[in-house]
């Protein structure tokens, strides 16, 4: 499933930008690959011991809190926290903080987190709060 994913991404990439209907094609087949992937983790961890997922969780909160704390602080950046106005401004910021979170794998963990808690949900095993 990985190297058909691989594949439609190939296949996406090399399009000319006026091949629309193709295009619209791969990205539909794009959209069914990932939701069998999905489904396939999904039903993977079914079979993995509660404690084991409350442990990934734990792990993946934790690195969370070492990623937000990489993150611009959009009011000291802004002048808020100084005497003086940043060059970059809050949009320059945002626009960062975007970026990181994105190259970090921030939006995958936040995934991840949120398939485990949705397992753990069906067992009603109740979910510790997150400590961000």
């Amino acid at each position: 499933m990985t190297k058909e994913l691989a594949d439609v991404d190939e296949q996406l990439r090399v399009l000319p930008d006026d091949a629309f209907a193709d295009k619209f094609e791969l990205l539909k087949k794009q959209d069914v690959l990932r939701e069998r992937a999905a489904q396939f983790a999904v039903d993977a961890d079914k079979e993995r011991s509660t404690e084991v997922l409350l442990s990934e969780l734990s792990g993946l909160r934790s690195q969370l809190t070492q990623l937000e704390r990489q993150r611009i602080d959009l009011v000291t950046q802004a002048g808020g926290g100084a005497t003086g106005a940043s060059n970059m401004g809050n949009l320059g910021g945002v626009s960062l903080n975007a970026q990181m979170a994105e190259a970090s794998g921030a939006n995958r963990i936040q995934a991840r987190i949120g398939v485990i808690k949705g397992v753990l949900a069906d067992r009603d095993v109740e979910v510790p709060e997150a400590h961000y």
